[in-house]
């Protein structure tokens, strides 16, 4: 690609986030102030991310939609490769959902008051205490009957390579007596790199595995969610090839 496609597909995406933010945010803004649940809200959030995809070239191909579920809330415990997994994921599932995000995010004008009012969950995880506050709220959110997405790496990798997950998902699927369903995204590392705000149009797919019900204990539990991994890494092995 040459240095003006990416300098014109780079200033796209940023007028596009900035145009839909303030148009989409203000309308999720106001949804949330009728419906408290933040179920409009996230509807609204939703299109904005689909728009996000669909105008900036960003094509997400999805498979294995069999494996949600439609009659209770589940933990979707996912890969993270860059910024359009979010995109991808709130604008493509389904289902209603709930993001667990950096509080930092929160305090953004209006993007920030769209999660708020789409019920999304701020974490602090330099605070133990809101951390812990952060825990609660994820789980009476699932059984409220939402749905939560988690990223166990914790961050986007930077090679593409999965990382090791972080304890957080397991637990929250214990408390909530909820399922996980393993995720995997190929692609999206590639349209922005970490580190970088230059775009690169391109695929994404995301695969979607089988439910796995949590452990009964502590050691079950850890092992579930290294299962769960090493689902993800075989299907993102496969999917690459």
């Amino acid at each position: 690609m040459s240095k003006l496609v990416l300098i014109y597909h780079t200033a796209r995406f940023w007028i596009l986030i900035s145009f839909l933010s303030i148009i989409l945010g203000i309308l999720a803004i106001v949804a949330g102030v009728f419906d408290k649940s933040g179920n409009l809200s996230h509807t609204i959030s939703r299109l904005w991310c689909r728009l996000l995809c669909k105008l900036n070239g960003v094509k997400v191909e999805i498979s294995g939609q069999e494996n949600i579920l439609t009659d209770r809330p589940q933990i979707f415990v996912s890969n993270h490769q860059g910024y359009f997994d979010i995109f991808a994921l709130s604008g493509y599932l389904p289902v209603q959902i709930r993001w667990v995000a950096k509080s930092i995010l929160f305090k953004i004008p209006l993007m920030g008051w769209a999660m708020s009012a789409s019920g999304y969950i701020p974490v602090d995880r330099g605070d133990r205490k809101k951390a812990y506050e952060a825990f609660n709220k994820t789980v009476e959110k699932i059984k409220e009957g939402c749905s939560i997405i988690i990223f166990p790496e914790g961050t986007r990798s930077e090679d593409g390579e999965i990382g090791p997950f972080k304890k957080g998902s397991n637990l929250i699927a214990s408390r909530s007596k909820s399922p996980m369903v393993p995720i995997t995204i190929i692609g999206s590392g590639d349209i922005i790199k970490k580190g970088s705000a230059s775009i690169t149009p391109g695929p994404i797919r995301v695969i979607i595995s089988p439910p796995v019900e949590p452990g009964t204990d502590k050691k079950e539990n850890e092992a579930v969610l290294e299962s769960i991994r090493e689902t993800i890494i075989t299907t993102a092995r496969r999917g690459a090839n």
